[in-house]
């Protein structure tokens, strides 16, 4: 099949979770099927980043929107009922690239990752970008990934007054416009159960599907070394609030109680580019921020647990499956248990306040069996259940006759 990929950022370095799984599906896809690859650049250096994707996409090509520019999309369009994260991303040089590239090519799928692309191939909304004499277009895949305006709902209480004020405005937008994209995209996309069911709510006649991430648990895999004695690791996006809050609570409440009963207790906060009230907690004792880790397997190895105590999120927290591959023991929140679906106590331990997280971890510290058991249950779960190649086994349903995918 020949498909059309649009994504809001380029999909490579795979360094946080929206590149990771756009970069990991184009590179799952492109193995059967020929990809051309639009995207947006917000900075020149990133077309450094262009021959990677030109490996596995047989046409890369990129608009240059810089960061200014979005800025004054935003502020002379918020008028228009999209989402303030589309009107970041209003582009005609973008629309006028997508209009020919289907207007040239005969493209069997679109994949469109986020609802921030959509727009571009959204025929059923005039927003002054387009003319009625548009291309009729091929099958269309809308990756929503996560439903974002849940976890907005979800993280208002722990934002800032500016935040809530802004989110306040943003998440109707965006909730208005995922049941719209739902209930007229040919397809939709969702990482985990919890997500799509939440959607078929708003959207009972939609196509929706669970795709989910995937793990490479061949890089990512138990390599015998011994963990350091109380280690605790938490890795993410360290500018993202989901993240940001759960490392500052884990460092500001949660480790000083495991620190009572184990005084050796430490804890590492990896991730690129720390946000500075990150890089500030390494002033508490037995906390460090070494930001970017070259070798994520090296540093899970090393970790004796695992804490992701996320208070708001959506969809499936990657950094959580990547614990698992490495076979480390992992305590975690509900929330986050929601797009993962393991079963606690087999295959990971859950905790919901501070004073839970605490008393998990230090269970797990002074129980290097229990650790052990779920290191390797938790290792198998995500072998057998997260895959890559679920994106590609959807895709090809649409190139299969109703009447052979039967079979």
């Amino acid at each position: 099949m020949r498909l059309l990929a649009l994504t809001a950022r380029l999909p490579y370095p795979p360094d946080r979770g929206d590149r990771l799984r756009a970069y990991h599906f184009l590179r799952t896809l492109s193995r059967e099927h020929e990809i051309t690859l639009l995207s947006f650049i917000a900075d020149e250096g990133e077309r450094a980043n262009v021959p990677p994707l030109q490996e596995i996409c047989t046409r890369v090509e990129v608009v240059h929107l810089p960061a200014w520019r979005s800025a004054l999309n935003v502020a002379l369009n918020l008028w228009r009922p999209l989402p303030l994260q589309s009107l970041y991303y209003r582009s005609a040089t973008m629309q006028a690239l997508v209009r020919r590239t289907l207007a040239e090519n005969r493209f069997d799928a679109v994949y469109v990752h986020l609802f921030r692309m959509a727009q571009f191939v959204d025929w059923k909304v005039d927003d002054g970008l387009r003319t009625t004499d548009h291309p009729t277009t091929p099958y269309r895949f809308l990756d929503l990934t996560d439903v974002i305006s849940k976890e907005i709902t979800r993280s208002l209480p722990y934002r800032g007054m500016l935040s809530r004020w802004l989110y306040a405005i943003e998440r109707p937008r965006i909730a208005r416009y995922e049941t719209h994209l739902a209930g007229t995209f040919e397809e939709t996309w969702l990482v985990s159960p919890a997500d799509r069911d939440e959607l078929a709510r708003r959207v009972p006649q939609g196509n929706l599907r669970v795709v989910t991430n995937g793990v490479d648990t061949e890089k990512l895999h138990p390599t015998g070394e011994q963990p350091r004695p109380g280690s605790l690791l938490f890795v993410g996006h360290m500018r993202v609030l989901h993240n940001m809050d759960a490392a500052e609570l884990l460092a500001r409440e949660i480790l000083p109680l495991v620190r009572r009963e184990i005084p050796q207790a430490s804890l590492t906060i990896v991730g690129a580019d720390p946000h500075p009230r990150i890089r500030g907690l390494e002033a508490l004792p037995g906390v460090r921020v070494p930001g970017f880790v070259p070798d994520l397997n090296a540093a899970l190895n090393r970790a004796a647990v695992f804490v992701a105590p996320l208070r708001f999120a959506a969809g499936v927290q990657n950094k959580v499956l990547e614990a698992l591959a490495a076979g480390r023991p992992v305590v975690t929140t509900s929330i986050v248990n929601e797009g993962i679906r393991a079963e606690p106590e087999t295959h990971l331990l859950l905790a919901d306040t501070p004073e839970e997280t605490a008393r998990q971890v230090i269970r797990l510290l002074r129980d290097p069996a229990l650790a052990a058991r779920l290191g390797k249950a938790g290792r198998t779960f995500v072998q057998e259940r997260f895959s890559w190649e679920g994106a590609l086994r959807r895709v090809e349903t649409v190139a299969t006759p109703p009447s052979q995918e039967a079979l």
